[in-house]
């Protein structure tokens, strides 16, 4: 009797071994992926210095970002089952009397793992203007995180990808905190002034007494954003931006625009269930599930080997 508790004992210890082993090896890796039928929406707002090109004014506004990141299943790469995701990204600044401010459209090829860009794929883009994307627009390398981060995201330093700089640049590890109860990790992207296009204006824009001249544009963005490590969801970002015409003379002429935009309430505690919900279930297959398995399977083989060990003792005294 001992001798068949003994073998029945190791064997679920056993099974127990092996089902936590592929729990965390093969499970985990299968379901660590972003779905491909994404769709996700957040909101910024916050005060802001506009020019206004009509009137060639500097105001005070209230601004609205509103993000839409969705999937998009008709390009040849975004294949069911495959290992790349295509997202499209519509981003639209508003001022409060729902005046257009900017406006940026995103194609782009992401591994469903890392979130890495993947410059190899096709009908990709970035592009700020009306209409079709030009061939400028389909040319800019794609690189980089884009608005998310990797699964089991660590505490060290990555490249981010920058709509309006068309590049990547170091969004760097500043420690841990805490949003709507959820631990996070805190990273901030910081873009000094950077020239990203020439462009005519009016001489009075960038002081000068002609008539028209070629101006730069330069950008600079403080970018901050927090996220849950294990599923490498952004569930806050805030945005410091600004961008300035600068004239012949290398002299700042017009702020376009000054603005600190920050995810509204509503985005926050969205992201922050959502996040929630894939954590559980990701730590559940990645780290709890595997543990007690593997425990329980520890406890099982040591008690049956013992049970088995006991039991030709008992034998050999009788």
């Amino acid at each position: 009797m001992r001798r068949v508790a003994s073998l029945v004992l190791v064997g679920l210890g056993i099974f127990s071994l092996a089902l936590g082993a592929v729990l965390r090896f093969y499970v985990y890796p299968e379901l660590a992926v972003v779905p491909l039928d994404q769709k996700t929406e957040s909101v910024a707002e916050g005060a802001a210095k506009v020019f206004y090109p009509k009137e060639l004014v500097v105001k005070d506004a209230r601004l609205t970002a509103t993000r839409k990141v969705e999937s998009n299943l008709t390009v040849p790469e975004a294949k069911v089952n495959g290992d790349v995701m295509v997202w499209d990204q519509g981003l639209v600044v508003t001022d409060s009397e729902n005046q257009l401010v900017s406006a940026v459209k995103h194609r782009v090829c992401l591994d469903r793992r890392t979130n890495m860009a993947l410059q190899e794929c096709t009908q990709q883009y970035v592009t700020d203007a009306e209409g079709d994307p030009t061939a400028a627009d389909k040319a800019v390398h794609q690189e980089g995180l884009n608005y998310k981060f990797p699964f089991d995201t660590q505490p060290q330093d990555y490249e981010y990808f920058d709509t309006t700089l068309r590049k990547a640049t170091t969004a760097r590890y500043e420690g841990t905190d805490e949003v709507g109860g959820l631990e996070v990790y805190k990273f901030v992207q910081k873009i000094p002034s950077t020239k990203f296009r020439d462009q005519d204006v009016p001489g009075t824009l960038v002081n000068s007494t002609a008539a028209s001249v070629k101006a730069e544009r330069r950008y600079e963005n403080t970018r901050t954003m927090w996220v849950e490590p294990v599923t490498g969801i952004i569930v806050k970002g805030s945005e410091h931006q600004r961008q300035a015409l600068f004239g012949p003379d290398g002299k700042e002429g017009t702020v376009l625009l000054d603005a600190t935009l920050t995810f509204n309430e509503k985005t926050v505690r969205e992201s922050v269930d959502r996040a929630s919900e894939a954590r559980g279930k990701l730590t559940l297959i990645s780290s709890t599930g595997p543990i007690v398995l593997l425990s329980a399977g520890l406890v099982l083989l040591l008690a049956g080997i013992l049970l088995g060990v006991l039991g030709r003792r008992a034998r050999h005294v009788a």
